[in-house]
């Protein structure tokens, strides 16, 4: 006799939280942008410089490593 093979279960749904929020979140940028578009300017550009510095040591980091 063959074996009867079984298939994982694919999973549904779960996304609806995570969408909540990304919405919830994207509206928030939305309201700061409107509201006051030199302070958002501010913050993106100060995310920016943090990512950059971010990116520099995780590339000085692996650069030791080799």
């Amino acid at each position: 006799m063959a074996r009867k093979q079984t298939m994982m279960p694919l999973p549904t749904g779960g996304g609806t939280g995570r969408r909540a929020v990304l919405t919830l979140a994207a509206l928030v940028v939305l309201a700061l942008v409107i509201r006051d578009p030199a302070g958002a300017a501010v913050i993106a550009r100060q995310l920016a410089t943090w990512g950059g510095a971010v990116l520099d040591g995780l590339v000085a980091f692996f650069r030791a490593l080799s």
